[in-house]
């Protein structure tokens, strides 16, 4: 066994003695070390003030941990941070910091959404890069099964979707949570596929709004005006990452992949937008409202007054 450390650990005197005077004199640890005699040539070091420890926390720094672990748990089903909230209740009572249950943050999240009772299995999955069995089925359509390797949650519009391989298609599918009809783990002979094509999933979305990133669509310019009182609003909250605005003409600049998400953001605004470009998305407007005009249009009646 001796041997073994040996040749698996190897820390020289010197380091360990360094290591010693880092702990002293870093305002991070200020540690009180001792050494003390044992016998004529040996000594020992430890620590002057009982009860001392280099990881010891502040007051605001236990608040803002618990804080954090709060936030956590607002998301139901979370069971994977069930030990965090352990430990904090550990360390309180090792520093005696007395705790707040008061709530004094929120986040905007449905607990009663379809699915959501699936979000811990599937973020389970994730972290334990474990492929699964799993079934989808889009509205009005038929169920459609498949080996899923999971990468990434993400969350848009109150909806959560996840992503990640699909062998079936042999590429990235993106399913919202809500329509998931199964989940199970593979048989451990299905080995997980790693990601190769998502990299970073803030990247990989930089450059549309929402989660649908339609196949042969590049990049456009998208120019928009505004009514004065929209466009305070719109500069206040920008549609995308990429936005820039012109203050004389009310007009906002995106550069972006132009999808359904991006048609619904537009209509959200009614009358108070122009599509200024590019054309074709002009003219999807347009047809959008037209239709919506011919079905919801009054209907007018010749009518005879009563003799």
């Amino acid at each position: 066994m001796k041997d073994q450390l040996s040749e698996d650990i190897s820390v020289s005197t010197r380091q360990i003695y360094q290591d010693l005077k880092e702990m002293e004199i870093n305002p991070a640890m200020n540690a009180p070390i001792m050494a003390y005699k044992d016998g004529f040539r040996r000594k020992y070091y430890r620590y002057s003030e009982p009860g001392f420890s280099i990881v010891d926390l502040t007051d605001d720094e236990l608040t803002q941990l618990e804080t954090t672990v709060r936030m956590l748990a607002s998301f139901r089903g979370m069971p994977q941070f069930d030990w965090m909230a352990d430990i904090i209740n550990k360390l309180k009572k090792k520093y005696k910091v007395k705790g707040s249950d008061k709530t004094v943050i929120s986040f905007d999240s449905n607990i009663d959404l379809v699915g959501i009772d699936l979000f811990s299995e599937l973020f389970s999955y994730i972290i334990k890069e474990q492929p699964v069995k799993l079934t989808y089925q889009p509205y009005e359509q038929e169920e459609d099964p498949c080996v899923f390797h999971p990468y990434f949650l993400k969350q848009y519009n109150n909806r959560w979707y996840i992503l990640g391989y699909n062998e079936k298609y042999k590429d990235i599918s993106i399913f919202a949570i809500d329509r998931i009809k199964s989940v199970e783990s593979c048989d451990k002979d299905v080995k997980f596929i790693p990601d190769s094509i998502i990299g970073d999933p803030l990247d990989y979305f930089y450059d549309v709004i929402g989660i649908t990133i339609p196949k042969e669509t590049k990049i456009e310019k998208v120019v928009l005006r505004f009514t004065p009182k929209r466009f305070r609003y719109v500069v206040s909250k920008p549609l995308h990452n990429s936005q820039t605005q012109n203050h004389a003409e009310n007009t906002v600049t995106l550069k972006i992949m132009p999808n359904r998400e991006l048609t619904q953001t537009i209509l959200s605004f009614g009358k108070d937008v122009e599509i200024l470009e590019p054309q074709h998305l002009r003219e999807e407007i347009a047809s959008i409202y037209k239709e919506a005009y011919e079905k919801n249009s009054v209907l007018k009646f010749d009518c005879k007054s009563e003799q």
